[in-house]
């Protein structure tokens, strides 16, 4: 069944959407665990297994993201040392307010954690001063826009509620990238300023000469000069995996290449 994308649709609606409650993602030791609060240094506290009513599609599309991140910490750890996926941080998913929240379209992360001192904090690491956090939380945006055409994380925050966590939605499907979004434009800004070295970039979502300089840099070390990413979701998802894998193996960008 697919979502109402209008705002007339989001006030008429009585939040009816078929949905499913689950208190894990992908496979039922992959826990989700609610955010209580935040300790002292801002860092997020999740003492306890939480369930959460979505529609199916999020849950599935979300268990194929945190699967990916499980994949993507298996073969691209920032160490030698694989990493395998434990558990996800959440904030809520289906509430009936405005938005894709009132359909179980949409759910918000706030910490996806692969063990011991191996985690991203989405209330902290997004602008953390240490860049291999910040490669680190790019690496889980760049995941989320492959199965989630929305992402709203600390650098894509148009209502200012969104510094201390990731929101991701279904009403705009996975598609080819189009850098004209917000969602889109802040990824290939975030990678050119912390994998590629453009350290003066603004990401600030907004597309323009710098934006576009960013993206010639990324796709000259990626030599992906032949790889669409506005054109495909195909060629789209090609970027998205460069950007994630150097992200979360803290390497800089031409580390890895299509090529």
């Amino acid at each position: 069944m697919g979502f109402p994308s209008s705002s007339k649709a989001f006030a008429s609606s009585k939040c009816a959407l078929p949905d499913i409650t689950r208190n894990w993602l992908h496979k039922t030791s992959w826990k989700m665990r609610q955010r209580a609060g935040l300790n002292g240094n801002g860092y997020g506290v999740h003492p306890s297994t939480s369930s959460l009513t979505m529609h199916r599609e999020t849950h599935d599309r979300a268990s194929r993201l945190v699967q990916n991140l499980h994949i993507l910490g298996l073969y691209f750890p920032p160490d030698n040392d694989p990493w395998s996926f434990r558990w996800a941080g959440v904030a809520g998913a289906k509430v009936c307010k405005p938005g894709y929240h009132r359909y179980g379209a949409a759910i918000d992360f706030t910490k996806f954690a692969w063990g011991p001192g191996r985690y991203v904090d989405l209330a902290v690491h997004g602008k953390d001063r240490r860049r291999r956090l910040r490669r680190r939380y790019l690496a889980v945006i760049a995941i989320c826009r492959k199965y989630f055409g929305t992402v709203l994380h600390t650098h894509n925050d148009p209502d200012g509620t969104h510094w201390n966590h990731i929101h991701v939605d279904r009403g705009r499907q996975a598609v080819a990238l189009d850098f004209d979004y917000g969602t889109d434009c802040t990824i290939i800004q975030w990678a050119a300023r912390d994998l590629a070295g453009m350290t003066d970039m603004r990401i600030d979502g907004h597309w323009g000469p710098q934006a576009l300089e960013g993206l010639r840099l990324l796709r000259t070390r990626f030599q992906a000069e032949e790889v669409r990413p506005t054109v495909t979701a195909v060629e789209g998802r090609v970027w998205l995996d460069l950007i994630a894998r150097h992200a979360m193996a803290d390497e800089n960008a031409g580390t890895f290449t299509v090529k």
